[in-house]
């Protein structure tokens, strides 16, 4: 199979075509002028757009092109069917290159059995993810990794020829079924072992809280039995209640009445007696203290009297006051004076002088001696008549208070009847302590006939028995509190009962949970013998794998091996591939293989360039073998291992069309002038 002719609107490139020749082609051109581009628009022309990716990345959005221009494109080839040219263009926006038409290029004429999904694969007799990881060589993507198309190719190739199944996808199909049925704790099997133990734990939490509802029903008719008795206890206490009131009222009634006949009487009594009124005592007893006052007042006066008058005649029976006696200085003036006289011995001025001092003398003390009892007589006489008017004042006073007591007396004794002032007292006393007996007495029929009341109302209307009721021993606080208490262990009760009747609902009948346990452990049984089954077919697999890996992977790595040989110049001389073309290269003459990712990347290039080109010529259909693409392959390669790469794509060149796309110009410069090939440019 030949590419021959493309146009394409795709991307950077705009209405850009390119024709093909068979052999070596040789597309030259620089770094962006769009070789990725024309790489990508093949794989599309082939095989579509991937269906699966999505975002702006898609290389449906990717490849937009650039001169917004509707995407389209044309790719005519040879094959064993003949000449064929592929139509993609875009007829919806959301749809690029949906629309797909395959014709014979010279007649036109549709091709049978050629689709949009299914061209690529018909025409280059290989999926897209095996000509991907074969022929069709990506910038950067040498590598080759594990695919199941082309696993099963490259078995199918080795064994039978037929494209059946592959390892990876049965072993992963039965690990699958595997993991679906146990894998560590997820799967149905740890399922049915969880649910079979939640069924046998809901089974024992059942009996259980089947076991706990009947002692709390045990429990709650035990508690009614218990609070009906005490129920009874309690009416016990109110009938007693109820007889102790209306006992009460009745005693009630009786202490009012019996009180109310009292007063009565007493009333009467003060009535017949003609007591007088209690404000006439009241008015009385203000009087006879007044009165007692006014007795005071008059015994003082008298008293007062009989003092003036006992002074009086202690005056009189004093005797007077004398005055204060001159007689010796008289005396003794009157002695000096005719002693002066006649006494010749003295002369006579001194004579003289004496003489008339003590006549002086005697004359002055004369005077003043009569002076003094005139003014002593005058004393006693004003002293007499003071003592004597205040007699008249004090008896005068006497008799005025005498007379107010006694009216003050008559007057009490008309407005109580005592008889005598003497017994006044006694009398308001005894009259007092009446009416306050009677007040009492009033008082206490008023409040006994409100208590009287009272009890009436709160006796019970009811029937109430005549035959006494026995009060029970324990008291209404007692009662209360066991009550209480018994409350208290009711709710207890009821909530366990609530409680284990709902779980009971919740869990379900314990026939149906051992019917679905029994069903549960059936299905587990058989899960884990389908377990068993596919974990023995998995053995076998595996075995049956191990068997085919030792035809497989020699084949392959044998022929990988010469070719990357070729590529070193004999530097390396072997190559060991696993299923997941996983690679390690022998340098000649060594035991030891090493690990490709050890080795530098032009050389892994160059592993990897030659794994591919074996890959080729495994697992690529031999009589119409497509055309091998590849991208800037060789730009990491030394000049001597790129020429060497150059000759064995030269002869590759000759059973199949080979495209090298490169940005430098030594492909060229040394394939410049060989047959075979073909230069290009972008």
């Amino acid at each position: 199979m030949d590419f021959q002719h493309i146009e394409a609107t795709f991307g950077k490139l705009e209405h850009r075509s390119l024709s093909f020749s068979k052999g070596l082609n040789i597309i030259e051109a620089p770094n962006e002028s769009g070789k990725s581009t024309l790489l990508a628009f093949l794989r599309v022309m082939l095989y579509g757009f991937p269906p699966r990716e999505r975002g702006a990345m898609a290389d449906k959005n990717r490849y937009a092109p650039w001169s917004l221009s509707p995407m389209r494109g044309t790719l005519a080839l040879t094959c064993q069917k003949g000449d064929i040219t592929l139509q993609r263009d875009t007829a919806r926006a959301n749809s690029p290159m949906g629309r797909f038409s395959a014709v014979y290029t010279g007649s036109g004429e549709a091709v049978d059995g050629l689709t949009a999904a299914d061209c690529g694969e018909t025409l280059l007799g290989v999926p897209c993810e095996v000509y991907e990881r074969s022929a069709f060589i990506r910038q950067s993507s040498l590598t080759v990794d594990a695919s199941a198309e082309l696993e099963r190719r490259i078995a199918a190739l080795i064994t039978t020829g037929e494209e059946g199944q592959s390892f990876s996808e049965a072993s992963t199909a039965l690990k699958k079924q595997l993991n679906a049925r146990k894998y560590n704790k997820s799967g149905r099997i740890p399922a049915l072992e969880a649910e079979i133990s939640a069924q046998e734990r809901a089974l024992d939490e059942l009996s259980q809280l089947t076991r706990s509802k009947r002692k709390a029903e045990e429990a709650l008719a035990a508690f009614d039995a218990e609070e009906t008795s005490l129920r009874e206890q309690f009416l016990a206490h109110d009938l007693c209640d109820a007889q102790d009131a209306r006992r009460a009222a009745a005693e009630a009634r009786q202490a009012w009445q019996s009180t109310e006949s009292k007063a009565e009487h007493l009333r009467r009594a003060l009535i017949e007696q003609n007591v007088p009124a209690r404000d006439a005592l009241e008015q009385g007893r203000a009087r006879l203290n007044a009165l007692s006052s006014l007795k005071v007042e008059a015994t003082d006066a008298q008293k007062r009297c009989d003092d003036a008058e006992a002074a009086l005649s202690d005056f009189d029976a004093r005797p007077a006051e004398r005055p204060r006696s001159l007689l010796p200085y008289i005396i003794v003036s009157a002695v000096l004076l005719p002693l002066f006289i006649f006494v010749s011995a003295l002369p006579s001025p001194v004579a003289l002088a004496g003489c008339i001092v003590s006549g002086a003398a005697l004359a002055a003390l004369l005077v003043l001696n009569w002076n003094n009892a005139r003014k002593v007589r005058a004393a006693h006489e004003e002293k007499c008549g003071v003592l004597e008017q205040a007699l008249r004042d004090a008896r005068s006073d006497a008799a005025a208070q005498q007379k107010l007591y006694d009216a003050a007396a008559r007057e009490l004794l008309v407005l109580i009847p005592a008889g005598d002032i003497s017994r006044v007292g006694a009398y308001l006393d005894a009259a007092l302590q009446k009416y306050a007996e009677l007040d009492a007495l009033t008082r206490e029929a008023r409040d006994l006939s409100l208590r009287c009341e009272l009890l009436s109302a709160r006796a019970p209307k009811g029937d109430v028995p005549d035959e006494p009721v026995v009060r029970p021993a324990r008291s209404r606080a007692e009662l209360q509190t066991a009550l209480d208490a018994l409350a208290r262990c009711r709710r207890e009760a009821q909530s366990t009962f609530d409680y284990t009747s709902g779980r009971c609902r919740a869990i379900g009948d314990a026939a149906e949970l051992e019917a679905a346990l029994t069903q549960k452990r059936d299905e587990l049984a058989q899960k884990q013998a389908e377990y068993d089954a596919i974990a023995l077919a998995m053995e076998s697999l595996q075995s049956a794998n191990t068997a085919l890996q030792n035809r497989f992977s020699p084949a392959l790595s044998r022929r990988a091996g010469e070719l990357f040989s070729r590529l070193t110049g004999g530097k390396y001389e072997s190559v060991l591939l696993d299923r997941t073309f996983s690679a390690q290269a022998g340098e000649t003459g060594e035991s030891v293989s090493h690990d490709a990712q050890l080795l530098s990347l032009g050389t892994l290039d160059q592993l990897y360039l030659a794994v591919r080109l074996a890959i080729c010529e495994s697992a690529l259909p031999a009589d119409d073998p497509p055309p091998i693409v590849l991208d800037d392959a060789l730009v990491r390669f030394d000049d001597e291992r790129c020429r060497a790469a150059l000759e064995l794509l030269l002869e590759e060149s000759k059973s199949r069309q080979i495209l090298l796309f490169t940005c430098q110009h030594r492909e060229s410069a040394y394939l410049s002038g060989r047959d075979g090939v073909t230069f290009l440019s972008l």
